[in-house]
């Protein structure tokens, strides 16, 4: 889930008076759990590493968008 969003929804949960204490711990552990575990992962980094996990695969995936791409698609 977009981080922004779920920033802006524990913002709101966290200043929110007519929210009940209990429904209120209770949203924000669902804001918790929806959160990224590991946001300084990347994307390029991320497919450096599976590059580098499944060359086969990457390789494959690479022609197959080349060959793609030839036929305008």
């Amino acid at each position: 889930m977009n981080p922004e969003l779920l920033q802006h929804l524990r913002t709101r949960l966290e200043s929110d008076v007519d929210l009940p204490p209990s429904a209120r711990a209770r949203l924000l552990a669902l804001v918790t759990q929806a959160e990224p575990e590991n946001t300084s992962t990347t994307w390029p980094a991320a497919l450096a590493e599976l590059e580098a996990a499944h060359p086969e695969v990457t390789a494959f995936l690479n022609r197959t968008a080349v060959v793609l791409g030839n036929m305008g698609l």
